[in-house]
């Protein structure tokens, strides 16, 4: 018989990481959005339409991948909460 673990505080650790970097990106792309509207006050013509548009696209690209990070997030916390279960009810299975 194969010998299996999972690591609970090591999954816990990714949940933890995933979470804080969710955290951190959205603390950037707010002061980072503060910033570009604070340019465009006073900021017009065809450079400040390509710098917006630009802006945009890295915004949707930045939305994507937190979106791709919440999801890994909430896999790793099922996996976490599904091993968590299954071990203890494994081990009573056996003498």
């Amino acid at each position: 018989m194969a010998d299996f673990r999972v690591d609970l505080d090591g999954l816990q650790q990714l949940i933890d990481g995933a979470a804080k970097l969710e955290t951190t990106i959205e603390d950037a792309v707010s002061a980072i959005e503060k910033q570009v509207d604070e340019l465009h006050v006073n900021w017009d013509g065809a450079a400040a339409i390509a710098h917006k548009g630009a802006h945009d696209a890295r915004i949707a690209a930045i939305n994507e991948m937190r979106q791709a990070l919440g999801a890994l997030r909430d896999k790793l916390n099922t996996a976490r909460t599904a091993y968590g279960a299954v071990g203890p009810i494994n081990l009573g299975m056996w003498p």
